[in-house]
């Protein structure tokens, strides 16, 4: 049974700011008292935005620890925040996961000698503990402490304010693309030619050496593309490519900014070689992010599924382009698509890969490698064991049909 009391919760702020975010939008505390270190405490007023974000609107009052604060400064601070509580007539509860073990010690310990309610929020088995040092955390959360009550109330964009701020925009709708990355994925002797029509010796650009002013991508608009019939039409449908004549090209609709821009040097250069980077992109290898999303969404596990969307921080900080993201119940699920590559390629990725990772969602992140084209059997064993040891899961073609595949483990 739950009782429905006004509650003010009590918690450590460390860099894993899930485990901070979870029980305020479980409990939904009228107060949240906030106990940081100075190199914490910028990520408090965070999860109270997130939190916001979701729904849950709650008021924070910040406690400010030493840099390495001591069991009994914690234990002190929480007693604090105990009776600040108690005095508004709102119910203790302390959250002892955060911070340093001397931290989570010191808060355990004020929960205990005050016999209020405490939970430890157990990331790996999504559940909250119950403390035991006061009344029963069933009476606030009901019988079920697992995070699946609360998972309606996550999205990507409440996970990322929370980590920092994080702001995913976008996300583009991969189904008009679905027919062409299908075939592709299909027909390998297929797509071979087309990464060649794109990034072969006689291709577009070759090397992946893509044009670096207006006057050099007006020329490119200008060459035909050397589809095979069937690619060139799905493409044409998707808005990959466009005809002039007979032949396939670029799409054309930015040829009179390129054009401004080579003789007045006026306008957007980066939106006038958007669309153009786009089809370039997609053709050479980027198709296959298309069907990775499309597996992931077929198999039912990930909830706000995006693709391509952009992830920046603070308001002057760089936009980075995600393959993949999504949620996999109150955890990121983030996915980097790679056509192929070198196995020293590879092995470096998965250190970018989990460092973008944990950016967005924390150390509490599922990552996944997804490669199209297959390595040598000793490289993807020795990229296979790297992956392993960082709790990567390397998604390969012949895994798309296996529903169980995303599945943890």
């Amino acid at each position: 049974m739950v009782f429905f009391v006004k509650t003010a919760l009590i918690q450590l702020i460390s860099e894993q700011t899930m485990q901070n975010l979870l029980p305020v939008l479980a409990l939904k505390p009228d107060k949240v008292f906030h106990l940081s270190t100075p190199k914490m405490s910028a990520r408090s007023p965070n999860i109270v935005e997130a939190a916001k974000k979701a729904r849950v609107d709650t008021v924070l009052d910040d406690f400010y620890l030493s840099e390495m604060p001591r069991i009994n400064e914690v234990s002190e601070a929480v007693m604090q925040s105990i009776d600040q509580a108690r005095n508004l007539g709102l119910n203790p509860v302390v959250n002892f996961t955060g911070g340093t073990k001397l931290m989570s010690i010191g808060a355990y310990e004020a929960a205990m000698r005050e016999q209020v309610s405490s939970l430890y929020v157990d990331t790996d088995h999504r559940e909250f503990l119950d403390g035991g040092t006061g009344g029963k955390l069933k009476t606030l959360l009901g019988d079920n402490l697992g995070f699946e009550p609360i998972q309606k109330d996550l999205t990507l964009d409440v996970i990322g304010l929370a980590n920092g701020g994080k702001k995913i925009n976008g996300g583009g709708n991969w189904k008009s693309f679905l027919a062409l990355a299908q075939y592709l994925f299909d027909s390998p002797d297929v797509e071979d030619q087309v990464w060649d029509a794109i990034h072969g010796k006689q291709g577009l650009c070759p090397g992946g050496k893509e044009p670096r002013d207006a006057s050099n991508w007006l020329e490119l608009l200008n060459i035909n593309i050397n589809l095979p019939g069937s690619v060139g039409e799905l493409a044409l449908k998707a808005g990959i490519i466009c005809k002039v004549g007979s032949v396939f090209r670029l799409p054309q609709e930015t040829r009179h900014s390129l054009e401004t821009l080579a003789k007045e040097k006026i306008g957007n250069y980066f939106s006038a070689i958007r669309p153009l980077q786009f089809s370039l992109a997609f053709l050479s290898g980027a198709w296959w992010e298309v069907v990775v999303a499309d597996a992931a969404e077929r198999c039912q596990r990930f909830n706000d599924l995006r693709w391509s969307v952009n992830v920046s921080g603070s308001q002057n900080s760089a936009v980075r382009e995600e393959d993949i993201i999504g949620l996999d119940g109150v955890q990121v699920a983030y996915f980097s698509c790679k056509r192929g590559g070198q196995k020293q390629r590879l092995l470096s990725q998965l250190d970018e890969l989990n460092n973008r990772a944990q950016s967005i969602g924390g150390r509490f992140t599922r990552r996944f490698l997804a490669v199209y084209k297959h390595l040598a059997e000793k490289p993807a064993a020795e990229l296979q064991r790297r992956a392993s040891e960082m709790g990567v899961k390397i998604i390969k073609p012949e895994d798309l049909n296996n529903p169980s595949f995303f599945a943890e483990g």
